[in-house]
């Protein structure tokens, strides 16, 4: 798999040194080590796994990649495993996730972080992934995230990621849907686009004013351009993603430090 995140622990000395390269995650009540490389490669290597095991194992993989994925804002795919007990259980994958520089969400830096966050997140996002689309909310971000887009096509993401986190919450709680919106189950009002986000964050704990955002959203989606200046812009992009990140990682159960834009203060906690 290609990963950007560090080790937290030392292997056994090679040539005389030791190296940190080491990070072990718990889930599903497996232990899965992962070893990294210093050319942003990694392994991970799961111990007795039986044969009718194989198939979970890799939907556990698959999941610790996209949360790698997320707490990097960098693609993370495995292209492949072994199964080392004489059968032919081999496979290669060709891999089309380059990995990307963007603003992480947890250091990757820091082993430590990761591996809490992945423990943490893990159990949730197994949970949700299918409920609340997580891996396509997660590919939207790394989307608007990409290197040399304009900044109204990471906007144009980023609402279109609002409208989908927006229709999973709405779902979930089985909002009767009518007329292309969601009606409240007790006063059976339509629910515009703000009041359903609102709710959402709501739902979190979060209680973020959403008005820029939802104007800026209005004029890019209907204009396809934006008359605010590009700081401007850039502005609401950072203010949308960092509520984005604080939303995921409570909706996931995580509990710790983790970055948001420098305009966001660089560190929040949850």
């Amino acid at each position: 798999m290609n990963s950007k995140v560090h080790g937290e622990s030392f292997s056994e000395e090679v040539d005389g040194k030791s190296v940190r390269d080491t990070l072990v995650f718990t889930c599903d009540g497996q232990r899965f080590i992962m070893k990294t490389k210093p050319d942003q490669l990694a392994g991970i290597l799961v111990e007795d796994v039986l044969p009718e095991q194989t198939e979970a194992t890799m939907e556990a993989i698959e999941r610790i990649c996209w949360l790698l994925a997320f707490a990097t804002q960098s693609q993370v795919a495995c292209y492949g495993h072994d199964y080392p007990d004489g059968s032919p259980h081999k496979v290669r994958n060709s891999v089309h996730r380059a990995g990307q520089n963007a603003d992480p969400v947890i250091e990757p830096a820091d082993g430590s972080a990761i591996r809490m966050f992945v423990d943490q997140a893990y159990p949730q996002f197994k949970a949700l992934e299918g409920t609340r689309s997580l891996k396509v909310v997660i590919d939207y971000m790394l989307q608007a995230a990409r290197p040399g887009l304009p900044m109204e096509c990471r906007l144009v993401f980023l609402s279109v990621l609002l409208e989908n986190m927006k229709r999973t919450y709405g779902t979930q709680l089985q909002f009767a849907f009518k007329r292309g919106k969601f009606v409240d189950p007790v006063t059976k009002v339509p629910l515009g686009f703000q009041e359903m986000v609102k709710r959402m964050f709501g739902s979190e704990g979060m209680t973020p004013s959403l008005q820029p955002l939802v104007d800026l959203r209005n004029e890019v989606l209907h204009t396809g351009v934006a008359s605010m200046t590009i700081q401007q812009q850039k502005a609401q992009y950072d203010a949308a993603t960092d509520l984005i990140r604080e939303y995921l990682l409570r909706l996931l159960g995580f509990k710790g430090n983790f970055l948001v834009s420098l305009a966001g203060g660089s560190v929040r906690t949850i």
